[in-house]
């Protein structure tokens, strides 16, 4: 049973499947409602209306990692507030949702009442577009599409030139950057109703911001504060509610309080709105049901679920819609390469000490205790803190210690979340060894040698990653970064799972087990791998003072200390054969080694 299943705040919500035939497909690749609603099967999360529209303050802000359903919920938003143009019948698409009926049905007072105003800023991170050219494309496409509510007599014709200039692309900077304001301004007379104002992507300036200064050398962070904060500071009560969507709170902590802006913040700590991103694992299992494979629950909950948000634990809908897309089946490397490679730009410039944290990580039930610092800007951010922070609003790391959200501060133990991601970080380590070493095919000829018990392979290729890696350079005297050296190269033994270390354990314990594993992640993991895999138990020893007989003596005697220790005194699990210890001994620039096959 999964800790999602168990979890008791999901009780009072029940799970509801809307829209399309009962075929109907997944809604892949889309972020409309309207659209997908008539074409796919949803999951219906229509209660977020409700928790958005009984707020108190006038601005709500939203964050989740990506691919969590913050499009899909700002469109359904968009589709139940937004008054139909001039000549358009309104037929509720919400009549068979939750929202329709909740609360006696008062939440349907509000139903097609406003101008929406909906910005999407989020192209800035998908298609890595210049900050400036997403901002003045979305106002000019929404400035197009609510031109025909602008045609009342009464408004000022220089304001709707405004708006027009800039429908047309011909506006100057400085029109661009106040066209919202005014867009607001002109809707409300128009309609004789207050706005809404909804913004995918708020973030996206302070993801790129780095590398999005334009050829003027133009802050983008700047212009999303005059474009965006500035006309919903303005606006006051011209705004019925506003509705911002991104990844980070801190831009929109930082930008509204400075204006002195009222707001309601939503993080993955928070329990307002808990439970309307993401799949709960009661809806993962509607949806199985609904595709008539229920059986690959388990399956599902092993490779996805094991996020936590607020009270609630959840799944990312992108991957449970990919999962069912593939025929559930779990995933390939081929799927996750957006994951590692993401991971590997970050932990590119890491040295052995740091990356060793991520060995820990993928240790059974293991964490990593850090302070959170939630206004943390990117992946550029200098400080350790700032990078777990990064990752864990990423949705590369969750925590279940979502109490006193408001204490940002506070130190936090961070976890993978599920196979999935343990999988992606194990592409990551593997792929930071193979960089490491200036030619691949020494990772490759370690590996082999290691599995097979060739003494002079092994040897060989350690000696050439030494010297590409560069280990011992900035600390000669110590045995950890040889302990990692040899830890991180076994990731990704054929047919092996991850090295276990016990360098935690004290006392100089330096020995690493990599045990045999019929769990194959793909059939990439197949190569080279051999019929009869024995328990591999590395040992080793340091001293950078001996002389080329002293080497060769540590290595013995670090293999000697495995039996001395009683390391592999266990029974060799299925599908292993055997035992095979190895002994290293190191002097700072040399290896030796020596190998026994029990």
């Amino acid at each position: 049973m999964s800790e999602q299943a168990n979890n008791c705040c999901a009780a009072g919500f029940g799970v509801r499947l809307i829209g399309g035939a009962d075929d109907a497909a997944l809604p892949i690749d889309m972020h409309d409602y309207a659209e997908a609603l008539g074409r796919c099967t949803l999951v219906d999360k229509t209660m977020f209306i409700a928790d958005i529209l009984d707020c108190d303050a006038s601005v709500m802000v939203c964050c989740r990692p990506e691919g969590f359903g913050k499009s899909m919920n700002l469109s359904m938003l968009k589709a139940f507030l937004e008054r139909p143009a001039v000549g358009h019948a309104c037929r509720s698409s919400f009549a068979d949702a939750q929202i329709w009926d909740a609360d006696g049905g008062r939440y349907r007072d509000e139903y097609a009442c406003y101008p929406v105003v909906s910005l999407d800023f989020s192209g800035t991170a998908r298609r890595g577009a210049a900050v400036a050219d997403v901002v003045s494309g979305a106002l000019s496409d929404e400035c197009t599409r609510l031109l025909a509510l602008l045609e009342a007599p009464d408004l000022a014709r220089d304001k709707v030139r405004h708006i027009e200039r800039v429908a047309r692309g011909v506006a100057s900077e400085a029109e661009v950057a106040s066209v919202l304001g005014v867009l607001i301004e002109l809707l409300e007379m128009a309609c004789d109703e207050q706005v809404v104002l909804l913004v995918d992507g708020y973030d996206a300036a302070w993801l790129r911001r780095a590398s999005a200064r334009g050829a003027s050398g133009a802050d983008p962070v700047d212009l999303f504060d005059r474009v965006l904060f500035d006309a919903i500071a303005a606006a006051g009560n011209s705004l019925r509610l506003v509705c911002l969507m991104g990844e980070r709170p801190g831009p929109a902590e930082a930008a509204l309080s400075s204006r002195n802006c009222s707001y309601c913040l939503s993080t993955p700590l928070s329990m307002w709105c808990d439970r309307w991103f993401g799949f709960s694992d009661a809806e993962v299992e509607a949806l199985l049901c609904h595709a008539g494979r229920e059986e690959y629950l388990d399956d599902a909950r092993e490779w996805l679920e094991g996020y936590r948000f607020g009270r609630a634990y959840c799944s990312s809908p992108a991957r449970v819609i990919g999962f069912l897309d593939r025929g559930c089946t779990a995933p390939v490397r081929a799927d996750l390469y957006g994951y590692a490679d993401y991971l590997s730009r970050v932990v590119a410039g890491w040295n052995l000490d740091r990356l060793s944290v991520l060995f820990d990580l993928l240790e059974p039930h293991a964490c990593v205790e850090v302070p959170f610092c939630l206004g943390a800007a990117g992946p550029e951010a200098s400080s350790d803190d700032g990078l777990w922070t990064e990752l864990y609003l990423s949705g590369f790391l969750t925590t279940d210690m979502t109490e006193e959200p408001e204490h940002v501060s506070r130190p936090r133990a961070l976890r993978l979340p599920n196979n999935e991601l343990r999988q992606a970080l194990r592409l990551v380590i593997i792929e930071w060894f193979e960089c490491a070493a200036e030619d691949i095919r020494d990772v490759d000829a370690f590996r082999d040698g290691l599995c097979r018990g060739d003494e002079g392979a092994v040897r060989q290729a350690l000696d050439r990653i030494l010297g590409d890696a560069e280990i011992g350079a900035t600390n000669p005297d110590a045995a950890l970064p040889y302990h990692l050296l040899l830890q991180g190269l076994c990731f990704g033994l054929p047919g092996y799972a991850n090295p276990a270390s016990r360098r935690k354990r004290g006392a100089d314990r330096w020995d690493i087990q990599v045990f045999p594993t019929g769990a194959v992640f793909d059939v990439a993991d197949t190569i080279g791998m051999l019929d009869e895999r024995p328990l591999i138990t590395i040992n080793l020893m340091y001293d950078p003072d001996v002389d080329a007989l002293g080497l060769e003596l540590l290595a013995v005697q670090s293999l000697l200390d495995i039996e001395r220790g009683g390391i592999d005194e266990i029974r060799v699990p299925r599908p292993g054969v055997g035992r095979m210890r190895w002994g290293f001994g190191f002097d700072g620039q040399h290896v030796a080694t020596v190998c026994q096959r029990l």
